[in-house]
């Protein structure tokens, strides 16, 4: 091959990875160098293509190979070191890039790189320096701006995030990097239609990569069109098997979709990562709730998910006290001094969800019911919020009220560590919009979880996770990562000083009179397959019963109805609730006679509104936390003859309960009288009990050093 042949194939290698044909463009690559091996512009081609192609140790041996031919070049080096950072070896890399940014002054690839390393090491406060080092020069420079809006996402600064890659796009509109960092950017500011449009367009700028394909289809599901969004997760899947989150991602489509064919293997699938070592560690906690997971491969999960998504923990602080300043009031500076030394524990929550939102109206009365005399509450409430009596409620319910917005993770940590907090209580866990964090900063010397998350956290940041003897029973405390709190009753909060809820008519809702009804109105991603066989057996058992489940996708009810005509029931004995206020729920919700629970995650907020309504909760006790809230729910409601060992025992007690309506009845005006009485609704007693663990947790971590 002549040289000139050389360069005319370089130029086409060139433009291959300009269209984003990495195949084309390293097949170019390979046979150049297989014919002149010592072409060092095409050692560094190659290099470059194999690192856009994620093929990091590749990369290594072209860009050494380069080195050894050329030592007194600096791209080799500035090469093998984001090729050795993609394998993880961060110490040689930045052995590697010593030369190039001891230059005066370092040059922009120099920094470039440093910048893209200690983005993979997740040292984002060190990539955002060096890229504002490199902008101080170039300020439009697009590659540095693209770095610096991945180094800002990381650090969960996304509107800085979402600046730098604009300003990327407006520098070069055919950046792709840039364009897909600003999708993720704003899917995680609540915004998928531009977000969407965003990755579309990355997308039309190249070949489709599995993780534009997978952030796609996020983009869909947040817009509620599932079916588009599995149709993507499986794309991704069968172009690359091994990205797990998009893997995880498909599972859960389909259990919304109630697509349960081949379900089972799927899950085998993820399970099968978890004995990995080298598998992609990303399988949601959250989806992982509803899957037939063990505890300890629950456990393995959240520990795996927040080594690879969350920052590395500070150590624990011991004091909650700040650091000591001549601008803070003698007053002031006494009220942050250590716990010890006060009347009152100072404790914080940190959600989202102080709003017009199922736990904002569960937590609410609690927040009220706290004593003043034992604790000092301080409410720090971040993400975007739509202003509602219930927002106003609780913001007034809180001694200080912090609204944090879309801050980043460093400042939300230092509104925190400002207020000298004894305890800080996470009310988000892995759910959708969590922000955990800011937490790794250690802002307050005991740090919990508490409710919205039922399992492990497996973050080192997270000192302690508040439940109960029966979500976690004794014996079973080394199956989570925090230390385990109980409360002596029934963990899950609810406010006792609602109103009762009203009363609806069954021709309202579609459902006929005279007919036992059996609902269950979770999620639609919560019903698996065995648990519903066995609620069509019991409706071919009592022929004048119907199913109500809640389900608003078409394709999730046209699943449902053909599985019910598979085991010989009728479609139309399934009725469909849609998406209504909340009082018209609470209302609509004691047209039930019979609320049935679901395994492997069960019912928590909507058994807890079936109590409330006077609807008896029938609860199978699972292997998991958020399998066994149901029957604490049902023992703090004075019903645990409602709690079966198994899936069998629920089988024959649910026929059982379905044919004795004196029963059910019965239940009911006992959950109706029960409001004011019953543990489940004490809200004021539950405040107490909460009151002492936090006292007791704060004392004995802080004791333990």
């Amino acid at each position: 091959m002549a040289q000139v042949t050389v360069a005319d194939a370089l130029k086409r290698a060139e433009e291959a990875m300009r269209r984003g044909d990495l195949r084309a463009a390293r097949a170019i690559h390979g046979q150049v160098l297989a014919a002149f091996p010592d072409h060092v512009p095409a050692l560094l081609d190659a290099g470059d293509a194999a690192l856009a192609d994620a093929d990091f140790a590749a990369a290594e041996r072209c860009f050494r190979r380069a080195a050894g031919l050329d030592p007194k070049r600096m791209s080799p080096a500035i090469g093998l070191a984001q090729a050795l950072a993609g394998q993880d070896r961060y110490a040689e890399a930045r052995v590697a890039l010593e030369v190039p940014l001891a230059a005066v002054p370092p040059s922009r690839g120099a920094l470039a790189a440093a910048a893209w390393v200690a983005n993979r090491a997740r040292d984002w406060p060190q990539a955002i320096r060096w890229c504002e080092a490199g902008l101080a020069r170039a300020p439009h420079d697009a590659t540095l701006l693209a770095l610096l809006g991945d180094a800002a996402l990381g650090a969960g600064d996304a509107a800085s995030a979402r600046r730098a890659y604009e300003d990327a796009l407006e520098t070069d509109p055919a950046r792709r990097d840039a364009r897909a960092g600003l999708g993720i950017a704003l899917l995680d500011a609540g915004l998928p239609e531009r977000a969407g449009r965003e990755l579309e367009a990355a997308i039309a700028l190249g070949r489709p990569t599995p993780g534009l394909l997978a952030n796609l289809g996020t983009s869909w599901q947040a817009r509620g069109d599932y079916l588009r969004a599995e149709a993507l997760f499986a794309r991704a899947v069968q172009t690359d098997p091994h990205l797990v989150p998009a893997l995880a991602d498909l599972v859960h489509c389909r259990q919304y979709l109630c697509m349960w064919e081949g379900i089972a293997a799927l899950e085998a699938r993820l399970a099968a990562t978890l004995d990995d070592a080298q598998a992609d560690p990303r399988i949601s906690p959250f989806i992982a709730l509803a899957l037939h997971f063990t505890p300890a491969q629950q456990l393995a999960t959240a520990r795996r998910w927040s080594r690879a998504m969350l920052p590395a923990p500070a150590p624990r602080r011991t004091s909650a006290a700040p650091e000591p300043s001549a601008d803070v009031p003698a007053a002031v500076a006494r009220s942050r001094a250590p716990a010890s030394l006060r009347d009152r524990l100072r404790i914080g929550y940190l959600s989202p969800d102080f709003r017009d939102h199922p736990t904002g109206r569960l937590m609410a009365g609690l927040f009220e019911m706290h004593d003043r005399r034992r604790v000092e509450v301080f409410g720090y409430s971040y993400g975007s919020a739509q202003d509602s009596p219930l927002r106003r409620r609780i913001a007034a319910a809180f001694d200080h009220w912090r609204d944090l917005g879309t801050s980043s993770d460093r400042a939300i940590a230092q509104a925190i560590r400002a207020d000298a907090l004894d305890v800080l209580i996470d009310r988000k866990g892995h759910t959708q919009g969590a922000r955990l964090a800011p937490l790794a900063e250690r802002p307050a010397p005991v740090q919990l979880h508490y409710m919205s998350f039922p399992a492990t956290l497996g973050f080192d940041a997270i000192d302690g996770l508040i439940a109960d003897d029966i979500v976690v029973p004794a014996g079973e405390d080394a199956l989570y990562h925090e230390r385990v709190f109980r409360l002596p009753r029934c963990y899950f909060v609810t406010d006792g000083s609602r109103a009762p809820p009203g009363q609806a008519q069954r021709s309202e809702h579609g459902l006929p009179e005279g007919s036992l009804v059996l609902a269950n109105l979770n999620q639609s991603y919560k019903i698996a397959p065995e648990v519903f066989a066995i609620w069509m057996h019991t409706l071919r058992e009592v022929p004048d019963s119907v199913l109500w489940l809640f389900a608003t996708h078409p394709a999730a009810m046209a699943n449902l109805r053909a599985e019910a005509e598979r085991l010989g029931v009728a479609a139309e004995r399934i009725v469909f609730a849609q998406r209504v206020d909340h009082d018209v729920h609470l209302a609509r919700v004691g047209c039930a006679d019979l609320a049935v629970d679901t395994l492997p995650y069960g019912s928590h907020t909507t058994g807890v509104d079936a109590l409330w309504a006077g609807v008896p909760l029938l609860t199978c006790r699972g292997a998991t936390f958020a399998g066994r809230v149901g029957a604490s729910l049902v023992t703090a409601a004075g019903l645990p003859e409602l709690i079966t060992g198994n899936l069998e025992q629920y089988a024959a007690r649910l026929v059982e309960l379905a044919r004795d309506r004196d029963a059910l009845r019965a239940m009911s005006e006992s959950l109706i009288r029960g409001r004011a009485t019953l543990p489940l609704w004490d809200t004021g007693g539950f405040a107490a009990d909460f009151e002492r663990l936090l006292a007791r947790a704060h004392s004995e971590l802080t004791a333990a050093g």
